[in-house]
């Protein structure tokens, strides 16, 4: 539940809670928010150049997994299994 104290997204309206540090620095937006609006270059959806964007990291670990051997497709349907598997 929301407090009077709670620091709105000016983007998407929720609470901005893990970067709540650099709320102003980040124009009163979550991280990714501000980081998609204003940093990202192309698709939304896609990696960009920017060291810190979430889709390149996640195209980074996708890379070194596959070149170590383990299928990403496989990790991720296991930590499925065990987050949401029920008991």
């Amino acid at each position: 539940m929301e407090s009077t104290n709670d620091k709105l997204c000016k983007h998407c309206g929720k609470p901005v809670v893990a970067t709540l540090g650099s709320y102003d620095v980040q124009e009163q937006m979550h991280w990714l928010c501000f980081h998609l609006l204003f940093e990202h270059e192309g698709a939304p959806d896609r990696p960009c150049d920017d060291p810190s964007c979430p889709w390149w990291h996640i195209a980074a670990y996708e890379s070194k997994l596959s070149q170590i051997g383990i299928d990403p497709k496989q990790v991720i349907s296991e930590a499925i299994d065990e987050k949401w598997k029920p008991n």
